[in-house]
């Protein structure tokens, strides 16, 4: 049967305003997510990747390692959602990234604070409270899309990568296995910088082989992150 390996980008700086880009960790977990798909013989007959910046470092990197020279297949579909404007449609005081930045350092618990305040834009979002450059359900809907699009291009021994976000992962998880929109936050939040979630290609459609698997990194916990 053929599978899709889905790979969330390595860490990147949500602190700097430019966070678009890989932290040094961030960079290491891509060539370490590289080096064990070279390990466990992995092959792959198409590489796809969202057009953001931190998806096409985390691209270069692994497949350097992994000693694959393809041509990719970019699409906007794979990219997250915009976080910013997300924070910025919830408190309009968020979309001043230095007012947000310190507000988070303020508090006891800076990430606990952050994904708070970042679970509250997304249930806002999905309840369409403000108007949107995309919705929630063409968020969905695209992103379901372009899985069945490269689905359906595979062979049934072919294995296709993708270079992705926690976003776009977790919309593929949770309707893939036919859960409530409210466990779309619970599956974004558990997911691991540089994790695998595979998605068999079968005759009866598209289900998940593996969630979140991170087992590169787990060989020393300092490498495991969340954003």
């Amino acid at each position: 049967m053929a599978m899709i390996y889905l790979i969330r980008h390595g860490q990147a700086n949500f602190f700097k305003s430019d966070y678009d880009k890989l932290t040094d960790l961030g960079i290491q977990q891509s060539k370490l997510v590289g080096r064990a798909l070279k390990e466990r013989q992995f092959h792959f007959t198409s590489v796809h990747s969202g057009t953001l910046n931190r998806h096409q470092e985390t691209s270069k990197y692994c497949l350097n390692e992994f000693g694959l020279n393809a041509e990719i297949k970019y699409s906007g579909h794979w990219n997250e959602y915009d976080h910013k404007e997300l924070l910025s449609k919830y408190n309009p005081e968020y979309s001043d990234f230095s007012k947000l930045s310190n507000h988070i350092r303020s508090h006891p618990s800076p990430l606990k604070a952050l994904q708070d305040i970042l679970n509250q834009s997304i249930l806002d979002w999905m309840e369409n409270k403000h108007a949107y450059s995309i919705s929630w359900k063409s968020f969905k809907e695209n992103i379901w899309g372009e899985l069945e699009n490269a689905a359906t291009k595979l062979s049934s021994r072919d294995n296709a990568v993708v270079f992705t976000s926690g976003g776009p992962i977790s919309v593929i998880v949770m309707i893939a296995l036919g859960l409530k929109e409210s466990a779309f936050i619970d599956i974004q939040n558990r997911i691991i910088n540089t994790s695998i979630t595979k998605i068999l290609v079968g005759k009866s459609g598209l289900s998940v082989s593996t969630y979140n698997d991170y087992s590169h990194l787990e060989h020393d916990f300092g490498l495991v992150s969340y954003r």
